[in-house]
């Protein structure tokens, strides 16, 4: 999906690790994982990028936006691709 990698353009912050990205039928998911508990904006930049993204598919597609900290094993819940994984976290893996 380059439409998510379009809409992060500008909102990586220094706390933003991976975004994983999915759908299932006509839900559109994007899942951001932060070094540290996410902030509000934090948050705010994720649901504009899923406001860019949405805006790129016809009704009735839906977007759910979720944010969260790193999971203590490092595991990320797997979705369709990986939009974007910041250096230095290789050791991420996927449930």
């Amino acid at each position: 999906m380059t439409s998510v990698q379009r809409a992060l353009l500008g909102a990586v912050t220094d706390k933003l690790v991976a975004v994983t990205c999915g759908y299932a039928g006509n839900e559109i998911r994007i899942n951001a994982y932060f070094s540290s508990e996410p902030s509000e904006q934090d948050v705010e930049e994720i649901r504009c990028v899923g406001t860019e993204v949405i805006a790129d598919f016809p009704e009735p597609y839906t977007i759910r936006e979720s944010c969260s900290a790193l999971p203590p094993d490092n595991c990320l819940e797997a979705l369709d691709f990986t939009a974007f994984r910041r250096a230095g976290y290789e050791g991420l893996g996927y449930k």
